[in-house]
């Protein structure tokens, strides 16, 4: 029992003593709390804080507005000498805040009640975002989003920074893509700022089966490129009017930098340059390399590959909506760095000037009469691929192993030309970045590489009776970026890289035996070389001393067992690809050691020369390449700026390298494949809609720092 005094009774054990402690909760003390310190606000008692709006001053409690707001908590925090309790801190907030929207929230700091007027929410939703009250601004982004309609929503949708609420945002969007056709008559969209734009093409089929929303896209990613490292000016861009005209990488292009004597380089294009030339700023630059249109006409299509695309693209370049306006033209709305913005969108007919040589019935039709080829895109791999190895498998594009940006990769991908579709094969029984394969008796080997860490000396093979990697004798030196190729049943290995330098060693593996013999050394160490066998012979092109990228090129006979030297290729680089195509050895993109090359060169056997190749759409460094049927495929590498999980081929009706299929392939169900947006692009004329529906659908490891010259050259 307790005693009168209150000390605890002898009797009572320590647990009977904290059964009988008293426990109370007073509900209404939290009120009484912000009532008080409202009232206290109000008349300034106690207050250490003073927010300058302009020239109005709100006085406050740091601690309190620092528990409602953690953009206030990080401001005070950081003013470490304006901490003592015994000083008034004043600040002034800058970023346009509203005075009435900032009263607001600081009435709701204190008193958990929101009390707004309909003509005051946005500015409380803008405020609220800046201070980050995430539960007061997903409150106001709920009102607006239920008093949406077509007078306020391009308002509501123009607010700065809305593209943090990402619910929001799609809720606001996909309201104005239903109704659109209504919403692009308003003064609202007529007072945005409007990039007009005309696209050309050479024949009217082109017109037809252009899709508005795609071609938007392709817009968008021309303005993001002309203005990439610039202030983005709106008023420069809405003063005038571009013509544009699709390049052979189906990108758009500026006409003023259409090559002279291109079929389109038509007079229309010609007084277009003229005026591009009194308008171009003093000192202005080029910002792309120059490309033309492609030797044959052509229309892009592909089957539905739906939303996925647009869900990936930034928010603050999208396209919201489209609808038609007359014939061939149509309006946009879109996001340019966070701005809104609409396009004006004019498809023109540029005939190609230039008339065919041979005058027949039916060459004599007007040339915008005459029927272009169908073309629908390339499918990409799973994902981006560096320093892979490649080859051709019973009549298919095997790739395996390679890196992307975090990781070597143990995964192997297939891909089947006949119906433009990737599948998976066993992964490989261990990580491989920079190595190469090579197929003998249709069978897969992987040698060599590293797995980020270490470089490596096994070796496996890809054994289908059991649908698995098998292992296979290691090397007798562990190497990675060295070359291989497959000459006469056997695997030759030549060069690469041991952690410290460009190695000279080479070995021989015979699957017959399963033995490694070394053959004579290469005369100058290198790896990232080359490699290729043509007419009997061991070619090992290029590549890196550790130190330099070289243009240096040996050649191997094994008869004699000796290497020598022939002529250097034109350019030195290094990570090149490397494969005999028509009975001629092409040298295929690479890295000079600044920059991501996509040139080739041509061995021209008879005078023992190199020639210029035709150039790559993408410049891609650590590359492979492969032929499989009439076709040399490259594959991945790195473009400068991003792993690539794209493919491309040198077609060679045209000569010139395409990431384009005939449509009839397209045909063929499939699941595709989500793209890298930055690494692929959609076809203009995909999912078309009828014109009369208005609105649409809408680097090395660490120990090989030699050869690491920076990100932006893996």
């Amino acid at each position: 029992m307790d005693s009168p005094n209150g000390e605890i009774s002898p009797e009572l054990t320590m647990e009977e003593a904290e059964d009988l402690s008293l426990e109370f909760f007073d509900e209404v003390h939290q009120g009484h709390i912000l009532n008080s310190l409202n009232m206290m606000r109000k008349n300034r008692h106690f207050c250490d804080v003073i927010l300058h709006v302009g020239s109005n001053e709100i006085h406050a409690h740091r601690a309190v507005l620092a528990s409602a707001s953690p953009y206030l908590f990080e401001l005070f925090s950081s003013d470490e000498d304006q901490k003592s309790s015994e000083n008034v801190v004043t600040y002034r907030l800058n970023g346009g805040f509203d005075k009435t929207a900032l009263q607001i929230l600081i009435d709701y700091a204190y008193t958990a009640k929101l009390d707004v007027a309909y003509g005051d929410v946005k500015a409380v939703f803008l405020a609220a975002s800046n201070l980050k009250m995430d539960r007061v601004t997903k409150c106001c982004a709920q009102y607006l989003t239920k008093h949406l309609n077509v007078e306020n929503c391009v308002e509501i949708r123009s607010l700065p920074g809305i593209s943090k609420n990402k619910e929001f945002i799609q809720q606001v969007d996909a309201f104005i893509e239903k109704e659109f056709p209504k919403i692009s008559k308003s003064n609202q969209v007529l007072n945005l700022y409007c990039i007009r734009i005309e696209v050309l093409h050479q024949f009217r089929e082109e017109m037809i089966n252009v899709n508005e929303s795609s071609l938007c896209r392709l817009v968008l990613e021309w303005i993001k490129r002309e203005v990439e490292g610039d202030n983005l000016d709106m008023q420069m861009l809405s003063e005038k009017t571009f013509m544009l005209y699709l390049a052979i990488d189906n990108s758009l292009q500026d006409c003023s930098s259409l090559p002279s004597g291109d079929v389109s380089d038509t007079e229309m294009v010609q007084d277009y340059k003229k005026m591009s030339l009194k308008d171009k700023p003093a000192g202005s630059k080029g910002k792309r390399k120059v490309l033309g249109q492609p030797s044959k006409p052509r229309v892009l299509v592909y089957s539905d590959i739906g939303k996925e695309i647009e869900l990936e693209m930034e928010p603050d370049w999208s396209l919201i909506a489209t609808c038609s306006v007359g014939e061939h033209s149509f309006l946009a709305l879109v996001t340019l760095g966070g701005k809104l913005s609409t396009l004006s969108i004019q498809l023109r007919l540029n005939t190609p000037s230039t008339p065919s040589p041979v005058q027949t019935p039916d060459t004599s039709r007007h040339a915008s009469e005459e029927k272009p080829d169908l073309y629908c895109a390339l499918a990409n791999m799973s994902c981006p691929r560096c320093s892979v190895g490649c080859a051709n498998f019973l009549n298919t594009l095997v790739v395996c192993g390679g890196y992307d940006r975090t990781e070597c990769l143990k995964s192997v991908e297939q891909y089947i030309p006949e119906t433009n579709e990737w599948k998976s094969l066993p992964p490989m029984r261990e990580a491989r970045g920079r190595c190469k394969i090579a197929v003998i008796n249709d069978k897969v080997y992987a040698i060599g590489g590293s797995n980020g860490t270490t470089e490596l000396d096994s070796a496996e093979v890809l054994d289908m009776a059991v649908n698995k990697w098998v292992k296979i004798p290691n090397m007798p030196l562990a190497r990675s970026n060295m070359g291989v190729c497959a000459l006469d049943g056997l695997i030759y290995v030549i060069g690469g890289w041991n952690g410290q330098v460009g190695i000279k060693q080479c070995d021989v593996f015979n699957p017959e035996t399963g033995t490694w013999t070394s053959i004579a050394p290469l005369h100058t160490g290198r790896y990232q070389a080359g490699v290729a066998a043509y007419n009997k012979l061991v070619y090992a092109i290029g590549g890196c001393d550790a130190w330099n990228c070289l243009n240096s090129v040996e050649v191997y006979d094994s008869a004699k067992n000796v290497w020598q030297p022939i002529k250097p290729i034109i350019s030195a680089r290094r990570g090149c690809g490397v494969a005999v195509f028509n009975r001629k050895l092409y040298v295929v993109g690479g890295s000079d050691g600044s920059h991501s090359l996509n040139s080739t060169e041509i061995f021209d056997e008879e005078n023992q020369t190199w020639v210029v190749g035709p150039s790559m759409t993408t410049p891609r460094a650590n590359v492979d390449v492969a032929v499989v049927g009439d076709r040399l495929y490259a594959v991945g590498g790195f473009s400068g700026k991003t792993f690539l999980n794209t493919i491309e081929y040198l077609d060679t009706t045209t000569n010139e390298w395409t990431t384009f299929i005939p449509k009839g392939t397209c045909d063929i169900p499939q699941k595709r494949r989500p793209r890298n947006r930055r690494n692929s692009r959609r076809s203009i004329s995909e999912n078309k809609k009828p014109a009369s529906n208005a609105a649409a659908d809408a680097k090395q490891n660490g120990n090989e720092a030699v050869d690491a010259e920076a990100e932006d050259t893996p």
